[in-house]
């Protein structure tokens, strides 16, 4: 395969346009016919027929490829959540405040006494069935791609930024409430991204630096509800937050082969996304980051409009001065497309 579509393979942009596909997006995604496409609230109509169409043009794009993308959005449920209707989900939390000793609030809720309450398989039959309700709603519409689940454990230290996107602070819940949800979105077709390894702090990645100073025992806590999902369910993709974890590395997960292998080392055999490079926590621009971090086995790379044309091109002139090998290129390629097989984009 030409290294020019591979290199595309590689990278997941946002488009413009709402209802139908503007000409300057059907030129860019003919220059660059990117892996995946992901959607915004801004690209959304309140009418699934209107979304339907709207897709159909935008695979419409990937005539002449044939590889089609991976069409994605954010449908965690709450606040991020980009579709509504039959796809609206609640917010990941409420399913642990809903469940007995409404005393109590906050991370520092009884975890043992909450993990025995009569309700609590109820609480997972809820998340499975609520997210292949969902999960069928996002397929008919077109989107195979959710990225979501949440898979962080509730913390004082990062509750100022998850909020309510957590399932909670009880490892065991979370464990169970991540892989419920992604059986019901796999049930019906749509395939799962965990995230945002190996976790987060209290601080906005969007706006600063992010630093998870925690090393052991600790880590392992924070490590646990990834491992055990990967293992019980073998979700599509795992996201690689852009938190810098001292005990790995002075370099944010997104771009650290320390976090890789230590994902890799948990059996993990599917893609590996990185977060927005945008985000301010990632540090450098996101042509230099993209090349850092598919060198460091990073497998693809979310990409905004303006920067995908610059990024495609970073990931080929890597390629020619040898900053990145055709076979890590091919490496991470494979990833995606298996994955595009393994939900019926590829037949």
């Amino acid at each position: 395969m030409d290294r020019s579509v591979l290199a595309a393979q590689l990278l997941l942009t946002a488009v413009e346009g709402k209802d139908t596909v503007p000409e300057r997006t059907r030129q860019l995604l003919a220059k660059v016919p990117a892996g995946g496409i992901m959607l915004f609230g801004y690209n959304i109509s309140s009418a699934p027929e209107k979304n339907i169409t709207f897709i159909e043009e935008l695979n419409r794009c990937f005539v002449n490829v044939s590889l089609p993308p991976f069409i994605a959005s954010d449908q965690e449920g709450g606040g991020v959540q980009r579709f509504r209707g039959k796809a609206a989900l609640p917010p990941p939390l409420s399913y642990w405040e809903n469940l007995p000793e409404p005393n109590q609030t906050g991370p520092q809720r009884n975890s043992r006494n909450r993990q025995s309450s009569a309700g609590i398989d109820a609480a997972f039959l809820a998340i499975e069935q609520d997210a292949a309700t969902a999960g069928r709603e996002l397929r008919l519409i077109g989107v195979a791609l959710n990225l979501a689940p949440v898979v962080e454990v509730l913390t004082e230290g990062n509750q100022p930024f998850l909020k309510n996107r957590s399932y909670g602070p009880d490892p065991a819940f979370v464990i169970s409430a991540a892989s419920a949800f992604v059986r019901g979105m796999q049930s019906a077709g749509v395939a799962c991204t965990l995230k945002h390894f190996p976790g987060n702090s209290a601080a906005d990645p969007h706006k600063s630096k992010s630093v998870l100073a925690v090393s052991g025992a600790d880590l392992n806590k924070f490590l646990e509800p990834f491992a055990e999902t990967i293992r019980r369910e073998a979700p599509a993709v795992v996201m690689l937050s852009h938190v810098i974890v001292p005990a790995w590395d002075t370099k944010p997960s997104s771009l650290s082969s320390h976090a890789v292998k230590r994902l890799r080392d948990m059996g993990f055999t599917g893609i590996i996304m990185a977060d927005d490079f945008a985000m301010a926590a990632a540090g450098s621009p996101v042509e230099v980051c993209a090349v850092e971090a598919l060198a460091a086995g990073v497998d693809m790379i979310m990409v905004w409009p303006g920067d995908l044309l610059k990024t495609h091109q970073a990931i080929l002139t890597a390629l020619d001065t040898g900053r990145l090998t055709e076979e890590r290129i091919r490496d991470a390629a494979e990833h995606i497309i298996y994955q595009k097989i393994r939900y019926g984009l590829i037949r």
